[in-house]
């Protein structure tokens, strides 16, 4: 068994094709292929078996992938661990983001840390706060952005406190109130983020025992606003999402102070690479309230 049919293997069920997995990793996919077998020959069982969706793993596939990722993330520590003892800065952070963070800090953060380590690449994954924190807690991420997590396989670094509002179209009257009474929630319908985007929002339901009346439930914040704007329902956003010009949307205080935390969440073994990265964030984001 080698490093480079480990990171074959990995790459294969990333992307769960032969085809793609050669042309990232610049390989004909018959060395791909051949990879793959060669490994599966060594262990004497089958990793991976074809169906309508592409390539999927076997049992023991899931097993053993479960050990390549962790392998090649100490691989990978160990060659950034080389450089940096020489003196060179390098390597490469795979970050796991939500559009939000995406789209307000996301600019800054990558401007900043090209500055500081222009030899480290930041590769960006955007998905649901679940799906991250998953990819982070088996190795295929180094790091996430997520909310408050009770996700006991990841360490959580918190950033900020992003204040909650509850949004109304204009044509509603709603829009006429300051405050929102959170006992009036459960009589409004409701536009709401699919499981897996909704920690905040699930979070303050369940804090309050509100059973919401929902309408709706996406997961792109574009279309939740835009379902508000048409007055089908209320929702409830945070702040930085709705950093922008909203038309035709009232923003409403809720009478109790609701936010939600953004923090960064760690795989405990994380590289020289990623940890820069993490204080580069902490510097730029952490605010004095948890400090």
């Amino acid at each position: 068994m080698t490093i480079q049919r480990y990171e074959v293997f990995n790459k294969v069920v990333q992307l769960r094709n032969i085809t793609k997995a050669s042309e990232e990793l610049s390989m004909t996919q018959s060395g791909v292929s051949h990879a793959i077998k060669s490994l599966e020959e060594e262990l004497e069982f089958p990793l991976l078996i074809r169906n309508r969706l592409g390539l999927q793993l076997t049992r023991e596939g899931e097993r053993v992938y479960e050990y390549t990722l962790r392998i090649m993330q100490t691989h990978n520590s160990l060659l950034q661990e080389v450089h940096t003892l020489k003196g060179l800065e390098t390597g490469t952070v795979k970050v796991g983001s939500f559009a939000s963070v995406t789209t307000q800090w996301m600019p800054t953060i990558l401007n900043s840390f090209a500055e500081k380590y222009p030899g480290i690449t930041i590769e960006i994954y955007e998905d649901d706060y679940e799906s991250l924190e998953k990819a982070v807690s088996t190795g295929e991420l180094d790091c996430c952005f997520t909310t408050d997590s009770t996700n006991k396989n990841i360490n959580f670094v918190p950033l900020v406190k992003d204040k909650l509002f509850c949004i109304v179209s204009n044509k509603n009257p709603l829009s006429k109130k300051k405050v929102m009474k959170i006992s009036e929630l459960e009589k409004q319908p409701l536009i709401k983020p699919k499981k897996g985007w909704d920690n905040e929002v699930a979070d303050f339901f369940n804090q309050h025992q509100i059973v919401p009346v929902v309408n709706y439930e996406v997961s792109d914040d574009q279309s939740i606003l835009a379902l508000v704007q048409a007055n089908i329902g209320i929702n409830i956003r945070p702040e930085l999402v709705l950093n922008q010009n909203l038309e035709n949307i009232t923003l409403l205080d809720f009478e109790q102070e609701a936010f939600r935390i953004i923090g960064l969440g760690l795989n405990e073994h994380a590289s020289p690479a990623a940890s820069t990265f993490v204080e580069t964030v902490t510097d730029l984001y952490q605010t004095s309230f948890f400090e």
